[in-house]
């Protein structure tokens, strides 16, 4: 991985997680968030603390990047997408384990 590079795991875990739909609001077609909960201002998150928005959720004047209230009607923080995004991760490769 070079400077500011970003290595094959993560790129290979912000696909997966693209794939997903969004952790907030369960659609489809969604943006890959570095969550900013325990982050200084200017610090971005690891590539592995990423969750699904779509963009209504990440970027509207509603979401994450906004005054976040779509968050706090269904009563999450950024970490409670982050648990969702685990579990999405979690069951969907113990379906493709498991054949189904």
């Amino acid at each position: 991985m070079g400077a500011g590079g970003m290595s094959n795991a993560s790129k290979a875990h912000m696909g997966r997680v693209a794939q997903l739909p969004c952790a907030c609001c369960g659609a489809h077609g969604v943006h890959v968030h570095h969550i900013r909960e325990g982050q200084g201002m200017s610090q971005r998150a690891s590539d592995f603390l990423t969750v699904p928005l779509c963009p209504d959720c990440h970027t509207g004047p509603l979401g994450v990047h906004g005054d976040k209230t779509l968050m706090r009607i269904r009563k999450l923080s950024e970490l409670d997408m982050l648990a969702e995004t685990i579990r999405m991760l979690t069951d969907s490769r113990v379906r493709a384990f498991d054949g189904a």
